[in-house]
């Protein structure tokens, strides 16, 4: 039996929880598929001390802006989390919870498409993608040739310190995940070296605005890959929200002893 909706938004993070408000707001009949619980990243990968990189008046979402008592400071994921459990509680959005998504394929008869889950198939008119630019966790080739005794773990599976064994850490990747885990690791006593691709340095905060404000000011936020003109967008923008918010050094990481390393050359 096919069950049949107007719109299939895949994915109960902020960008599905946010299309399915617009929906609603349009009377347009959808059902919005999760493979874990909403919002899961939150819940499943992320460290112990990450804080959302951002001021928390960026957390803003469609028919939900920022009402605490601290929009310029930054939370925590557990905070993160509640808040994006409220939105969805918010607007009783339709959510179906572990509804892995194995397909979405054109549909033969009609105009519209079949989404193939592991619990059914769905039929509808238009399907939304809102599962993130992540959504696989890229580990070079070179992992799978290293002796089993050196401990790996991906940025998604890291929490603490505590979870690495004895001795020096290399982190590969120094984008805002690599580079905040070295900060920590460094600031636990571990010997770190970093793998380092492009980067660019900003400050947190700039004529008492934050970064953030910035680049939304000048347009930078609204721009795509094809506006760049070699195709290559920017490097991240290397900052944290932990203690309070402060931009990411590479250089400052050096000093306090990471060993900086060139790209990983491992296929």
């Amino acid at each position: 039996m096919v069950e049949r909706h107007g719109v299939v938004v895949i994915g109960a993070g902020q960008a599905g929880l946010a299309m399915s408000w617009q929906l609603r707001e349009r009377g347009l009949e959808h059902v919005v598929l999760e493979r874990g619980r909403i919002g899961e990243r939150w819940r499943s990968e992320r460290w112990d001390s990450l804080a959302f990189q951002f001021p928390n008046w960026s957390l803003s979402l469609a028919g939900f802006a920022y009402d605490g008592p601290d929009p310029d400071g930054f939370s925590h994921h557990t905070e993160v989390l509640a808040r994006i459990e409220r939105y969805a509680a918010l607007q009783s959005a339709p959510v179906r919870e572990n509804t892995q998504v194995l397909s979405v394929v054109p549909a033969v008869s009609y105009e519209g498409w079949i989404v193939i889950t592991g619990g059914g198939t769905l039929a509808c008119r238009a399907v939304v993608l809102a599962t993130g630019p992540f959504q696989e966790p890229l580990v070079p080739g070179l992992a799978s040739r290293l002796p089993l005794d050196i401990f790996q773990v991906h940025s998604s599976r890291y929490r603490n310190p505590d979870q690495l064994p004895p001795g020096g850490v290399l982190v590969v990747g120094s984008g805002g995940s690599g580079a905040q885990i070295a900060e920590e690791l460094l600031e636990a006593g571990r010997r770190v070296h970093l793998a380092v691709n492009r980067y660019r340095r900003v400050p947190r905060r700039y004529r008492g605005h934050d970064v953030l404000w910035w680049l939304l000011a000048m347009g930078v936020m609204d721009r795509t890959k094809a506006d760049w003109p070699d195709g290559r967008m920017p490097p991240t923008v290397l900052v944290t929200g932990v203690r309070g918010g402060h931009d990411l050094d590479l250089w400052r990481l050096r000093a306090n002893g990471a060993v900086l390393l060139g790209r990983l050359d491992g296929r």
